[in-house]
């Protein structure tokens, strides 16, 4: 019973509860409206107290704009004064204070210069703000004009330092190798060249820079002037980093000269040159062959004199050391000309004789004549005293002949015309010599064919000697 009690007296405590909160929501809305308000209201009034409105001032670039103005009636500008400019900005602490020159942008609209070259300077923001802020200049942009000119000038690759021991600095490319330079045309008109620097120091393999070109006049000063531009502001410059070989140099003569003429020789200084290239490469290079055309050519031909650029002989990515550029290249031909030869018959051997047999000349002359062609200097040279003449028996039993003198030995760029032909017997060894035309070795009557003699070899294969040369060898 007593347990009953105390819950119907705690939920009753908990309905009046409910009552007095509900009361005091309902009851005095309007009172407590108005405190809201109130509460509002000084909280800003509070706000405003402590961020209290300042002024600052930004030091800033000016930027120009509406360039093209200018450039539509060809003139270029450069500024005398105020490419720098103060900037006022006001505006609640809070926010002025957040704010930095970065987030300030002052600009001069070149479309509105006066005519006394100045316009005035705007300032503006670059990022929108939770709260207005005001700016201020009062400076202005002076720029002096003057008319634009342009011209293209090749880029030169100046390189310093050196590569590392055992390589060498080959060819450095600029891409592009011509740039237009434009600006006032006082600063154009200096311009001798525009230089790229690069630095090559212990480099051990080709590599790529990045360059700024710098315009140069011909005193090798530097041009400087706000109106110049490039147009393009970075070169490439590609640097090849080479090995080092060291190679013979091989002239190789094409076709012959003008009939007359024969080829003698070349001569070829350096005849060893310095090659760079990669390892691979130079791997497969063991000479350097020049080709040399001297179809036509006399001693008179201006070109029996060159010099050879040996770059133009070498396979891509291999190039010439520093020194080794050229070489000089010296043809010598000299005139061919013929001389008779006049041989005592006396000192005319035989070869090729079978075994047991034996050759006499029976012939009534005697000296042998021989038309010979070739070499001035060479023929010159060649006398009845020096000379080796022999006939050819190869093959012949006994018998008379007629058979041609052969020169032996004689010089590759000669070579007979002409020769004469000998009578010449075949006996056996030991067999007394008889006369032409006696019992024991009568002449065959001349109606009907010789018993004796025979035809001579046929002429061509040992009558002339050697052939002349070939002169389209190395």
């Amino acid at each position: 019973m007593k347990k009953e009690n105390d819950n119907t007296s705690s939920r009753e405590a908990k309905n009046q509860a409910d009552n007095t909160a509900q009361k005091f929501f309902v009851n005095n809305a309007g009172i407590k409206l108005v405190s809201v308000i109130i509460a509002v209201i000084v909280w800003a009034v509070i706000i405003n107290i402590d961020d209290p409105y300042k002024t600052r001032s930004f030091n800033v670039e000016v930027e120009t704009i509406n360039e093209s103005a200018l450039n539509s009636v060809n003139k270029v500008y450069e500024i005398i004064e105020g490419s720098t400019a103060v900037v006022k900005v006001k505006g609640k602490k809070s926010v002025v204070d957040r704010l930095g020159a970065s987030d300030i942008r002052a600009t001069a609209d070149l479309a509105d210069l006066s005519a006394v070259n100045a316009v005035a300077i705007q300032p503006s923001l670059r990022k929108i703000l939770s709260s207005d802020v005001f700016l201020e200049c009062t400076q202005v942009l002076r720029v002096s004009l003057e008319n634009r000119e342009s011209k293209q000038v090749k880029v030169n690759v100046i390189a310093s330092g050196e590569p590392a021991e055992g390589y060498t600095l080959g060819e450095c490319t600029a891409k592009p190798n011509m740039v237009e330079v434009a600006g006032g045309e006082s600063a154009v008109s200096q311009i001798a060249s525009v230089r790229v620097f690069l630095n090559v120091n212990g480099a051990t393999e080709d590599f790529t820079k990045k360059l700024v070109p710098v315009a140069y006049d011909e005193d090798g000063n530097k041009v400087e002037s706000a109106t110049l531009s490039f147009s393009n502001s970075i070169v490439r410059v590609f640097a090849q980093i080479l090995e080092d070989k060291a190679v013979p140099v091989k002239v190789k003569i094409i076709g012959k000269p003008a009939s007359g003429y024969e080829y003698v020789s070349t001569d070829c200084l350096p005849e060893t040159v310095e090659i760079a290239g990669t390892s691979k490469r130079l791997s497969r290079i063991s000479s350097v062959i020049i080709p040399i055309d001297i179809s036509g050519m006399t001693t008179a031909s201006s070109k029996l004199e060159q010099d050879i650029y040996i770059s133009d002989y070498l396979p891509e990515g291999i190039t010439p050391v520093s020194g080794f550029e050229n070489v000089s290249i010296r043809i010598t031909l000299e005139q061919v000309i013929k001389k008779n030869i006049d041989i005592n018959t006396s000192s005319i051997g035989f070869s090729s004789l079978a075994n047991g047999l034996k050759a006499e000349i029976t012939d009534e002359t005697d000296r042998a004549t021989l038309l010979v062609s070739g070499r001035a200097s060479v023929l010159n040279s060649i006398n009845s005293t020096n000379i080796n003449a022999y006939v050819n028996c190869n093959g012949l039993v006994e018998g008379v002949y007629t058979l041609p003198v052969i020169i032996k030995d004689l010089d590759e760029s000669c070579a007979v015309i002409e020769t004469s032909k000998l009578k010449v017997r075949i006996y056996k060894e030991g067999q007394q010599n008889p006369g032409v035309g006696s019992e024991e070795f009568p002449v065959a009557p001349v109606s009907t064919p010789p018993v004796a003699e025979t035809p001579a070899p046929e002429e061509g294969s040992n009558v002339t000697g050697t052939e002349a040369p070939d002169i389209g060898g190395e």
